[in-house]
């Protein structure tokens, strides 16, 4: 019984770690971006959180580039914290050529999510800092 009662509150515990490190998460990162499969490649529509209102650019399979609230950026860019953006940054990678965009998301900073997979044959992905909408 002395066993069943530490597991119980070792539970209880670390379920209200993991729920903190989300929240704070969330609350930090507000963003909400439309990726959309273009001709030429892939376009990010921001409606909240960014500096940009459109990001457009070429990405080829196996390519991989990193995004945050202002735009495209080199992984060794200094990271800049503004109060009025969300704060955030990930990699999208191509993985299959065609016709429809194949991408990987890769979570940095301030989204909830490690990973996030997705095709889009035509039309667009909404996406947060909590995934895919």
């Amino acid at each position: 019984m002395k066993k069943f009662f530490l597991i119980l509150v070792a539970v209880i515990c670390f379920g209200k770690f993991v729920n903190a490190q989300t929240e704070s998460a969330s609350e930090a990162s507000n963003f909400l971006l439309l990726i959309e499969n273009t001709k030429d490649g892939v376009k990010f529509t921001s409606s909240k959180g960014c500096a940009f209102k459109t990001l457009s650019f070429t990405l080829k399979e196996g390519e991989t580039r990193e995004i945050d609230q202002r735009g495209m950026r080199n992984t060794n860019d200094k990271v800049i914290k503004d109060d009025d953006l969300a704060f955030f940054r990930f990699k999208i990678t191509k993985v299959k050529d065609g016709t429809a965009l194949n991408v990987a998301l890769e979570g940095i900073e301030g989204t909830t999510w490690e990973k996030l997979s997705f095709c889009i044959p035509s039309g667009s992905q909404m996406i947060d800092q909590n995934g895919m909408l």
